[in-house]
């Protein structure tokens, strides 16, 4: 078969009185070849852990063990204890975000799972060092200035969860972006705080107390819609209108 006759041929387009034929064959094939099973969940997690748990749990671990030498010599730690959580969001942005800063975000659309299962693994392994930094941190904070652990706990976590809740929007939301605005953001949320530091230290006293508390509702409601969200995508194997 020469070129002019692929050319009439493919420019002639599918003949229906073919169709029911080319479906029995496909079934046929099918049939043929055992079909491969979807890797579990659990399994795939271990898997991405391999790739990108150990970079991302070694940023995080180095950003937090430098975090506590600068903190601990510090007279006023409650007031540099939300900083820790912008710091930790900002680390784990590189391994969030790498399929797009490498132009990569088609290929993984196209693998057997969806983009939206790889975030959940990559947020799993994030939380899981998240967690017990964030722990450590409280621990340290109760033993150093003796205050109560509610109020740690919102300082620690408002921050916190206000920098995870913004990363979480534009990784589900803006399948283009490359992080820059989540960077900006973690930038800016610790700039602010420096600033409430040296201008307004009275907001780490128990009488805003209240004001911490309806900012952790806040952004607790809208990072667990998010979160709840990128859960339904996967169910679906669609994120960013891209299905997988």
């Amino acid at each position: 078969m020469n070129s002019s006759e692929l050319h009439h041929l493919l420019c002639q387009g599918p003949q229906p009185s073919r169709m029911a034929e080319t479906k029995q064959k496909c079934a046929a094939l099918l049939q043929e070849n055992s079909v491969r099973q979807r890797t579990g969940f659990w399994t795939f997690l271990s898997q991405v852990w391999r790739f990108t748990g150990v970079p991302m749990w070694a940023a995080q671990g180095a950003a937090s063990v430098l975090f506590f030498l600068a903190a601990a010599g510090q007279k006023d730690l409650v007031s540099w204890l939300p900083l820790l959580g912008p710091l930790l969001v900002a680390v784990c942005l590189p391994v969030l975000f790498a399929g797009q800063r490498y132009d990569m975000d088609e290929l993984e659309a196209s693998t057997c799972v969806s983009r939206a299962e790889l975030a959940l693994a990559k947020l799993i392994l994030a939380a899981a060092a998240d967690l017990v930094i964030l722990t450590s941190a409280l621990v340290l904070g109760r033993s150093q200035t003796g205050k109560a652990v509610l109020p740690l706990f919102f300082y620690l976590l408002v921050p916190f969860l206000f920098c995870a809740m913004v990363a979480l929007t534009v990784l589900r939301r803006c399948p283009r972006s490359n992080g820059t605005i989540c960077i900006a953001v973690c930038s800016v949320t610790a700039a602010g705080l420096l600033m409430i530091h040296l201008a307004a230290p009275q907001l780490y006293e128990t009488s805003a107390l209240g004001g911490w508390i309806l900012a952790f509702l806040v952004f607790g409601g809208f990072f667990v819609r998010e979160l709840i969200s990128l859960f339904q995508q996967r169910k679906e194997g669609i994120i960013g209108g891209i299905a997988a």
